[in-house]
């Protein structure tokens, strides 16, 4: 959604009085927030510790409710992360 002309001019205006106010905060709010670098790799290990996490509550839910099929999904989740987990480590020793 675009703004009106006026809207525009008025927002121009705040700002060139701003420089001419305070240049070392025009400076400081222009500058670009520093961008926080995550690497592959420990957005793999997140994600598959937040599917790990996930199961142990599927497991603990179906504790809670007596329910073998939570259980069983839970245990499924958690033996399948520990599996992707040794598959890529194997993977990447095998290169």
């Amino acid at each position: 959604m675009e703004l009106p002309d006026r809207e525009k001019q008025a927002l121009h205006d705040i700002e060139r009085r701003l420089m001419e106010e305070d240049p070392k905060l025009a400076a400081k709010l222009n500058r670009a927030a520093p961008r926080v670098h995550v690497s592959r790799g420990i957005q793999v290990v997140i994600g598959m510790l937040a599917v790990y996490v996930a199961g142990l509550i599927a497991v603990m839910v179906g504790v809670t409710l007596s329910s073998v099929v939570l259980i069983v999904l839970g245990g499924c989740v958690i033996v399948g992360m520990f599996a992707v987990f040794a598959v890529r480590v194997w993977r990447r020793r095998r290169d």
